[in-house]
């Protein structure tokens, strides 16, 4: 059996496979990633359709077997297609897309030309392809686990790619994305996200210039679920009106003096080694807080006077439970 995208070429499989068989297949790692996408005819072997036809898995409808490969990465997701006919086309479908640059990393041929056969070079042509041979479905999810060069200069000319993907499937009615960097700051353009479907945004090691958040507030008016690791908050103002959960964790910087958050549909908030250049961000219009988990270390400690402690805890007046660390000392308010 051949894939119709050329992704296993010369690899005939018994189409009557479990599920141990189909996720040592989407395991594979011996194919090349330059070839995923090329046209290649699959073979027709009507002794091979028949026997998959009675196949347990095969025999399911859909949208089951898109509930399968949902749990699978994209790259692993579109190796089932050697599997039939009937599998041929599934990936297609798919709700959820996950591509990460770790499974390109050690993909290139060292008897290519060196510059198109770059990991970078092929993770980009994938996601490219991959986003260009999708059936126009909606999206339930979308996953990207990036790699900028160490050293980068031009964030944003590096950090395009990433943003027209995102753009992308915000077109397809994405509910939830999250996005994760490695090495540099990934640098997020604010008019990317546009979409009255996004409900939950997870952003990790990125740099989030000002306007980011106003556009957040206008762009997407469904969403409820924020989370930020180690990003940099640009932004000395950041209103929500929708947000009912917030996580910032993992060095999260807020660059401006002296910064503001305000919430007013806010259930939950944590806060976890966040950083500031100055002072704690002051916290308004949290009248729907009901817990709140704050740890304050770094540079914090360094910076935070009793008056702004004391003006962030104002903040939390009306939280019901509350978990207070500073340095190594824990205060725990149940109202």
């Amino acid at each position: 059996v051949y894939c119709s995208s050329g992704l296993c070429r010369g690899i005939c499989l018994h189409p009557d496979l479990g599920w141990t068989e189909l996720s040592a297949l989407a395991h594979h790692r011996s194919l090349p990633a330059h070839n995923l996408f090329d046209e290649t005819p699959l073979s027709s072997d009507p002794t091979a359709e028949a026997s998959g036809d009675r196949s347990r898995i095969s025999a399911l409808p859909d949208e089951v077997l898109f509930r399968v490969l949902s749990h699978l990465r994209s790259h692993e997701a579109v190796h089932t297609c050697v599997l039939s006919r009937r599998w041929r086309d599934l990936w297609q479908s798919v709700p959820c897309i996950d591509v990460s640059f770790n499974e390109f990393a050690d993909m290139a041929d060292e008897d290519e030309d060196e510059d198109d056969f770059e990991p970078v070079v092929l993770f980009k042509k994938f996601v490219n392809r991959l986003l260009m041979l999708r059936r126009p479905v909606d999206l339930e999810e979308f996953r990207l686990e990036y790699s900028l060069p160490i050293g980068t200069v031009d964030l944003n000319a590096n950090s395009a790619d990433a943003n027209l993907w995102i753009a992308h499937v915000l077109q397809y009615k994405a509910r939830a994305v999250k996005v994760v960097t490695h090495n540099e700051y990934l640098q997020l353009v604010p008019a990317v996200f546009t979409s009255k479907h996004l409900k939950r945004l997870h952003i990790c090691n990125a740099q989030l210039i000002r306007g980011f958040f106003e556009r957040l507030k206008t762009g997407c008016p469904a969403l409820e679920y924020l989370f930020l690791s180690d990003c940099n908050i640009m932004d000395h103002e950041i209103i929500f009106n929708t947000l009912k959960v917030l996580t910032l964790t993992e060095e999260t910087t807020f660059s401006s003096t002296q910064s503001s958050i305000s919430a007013p549909s806010l259930i939950s908030l944590f806060m976890d080694e966040c950083r500031s250049e100055a002072r704690l961000p002051i916290l308004k219009n949290m009248s729907s807080l009901e817990t709140a988990s704050v740890l304050l270390s770094g540079g914090y400690i360094t910076t935070c006077d009793a008056d702004g402690i004391r003006q962030f805890l104002r903040g939390l007046s009306d939280v019901r439970s509350l978990d207070f660390y500073y340095g190594d000392r824990q205060v725990c308010f149940l109202i």
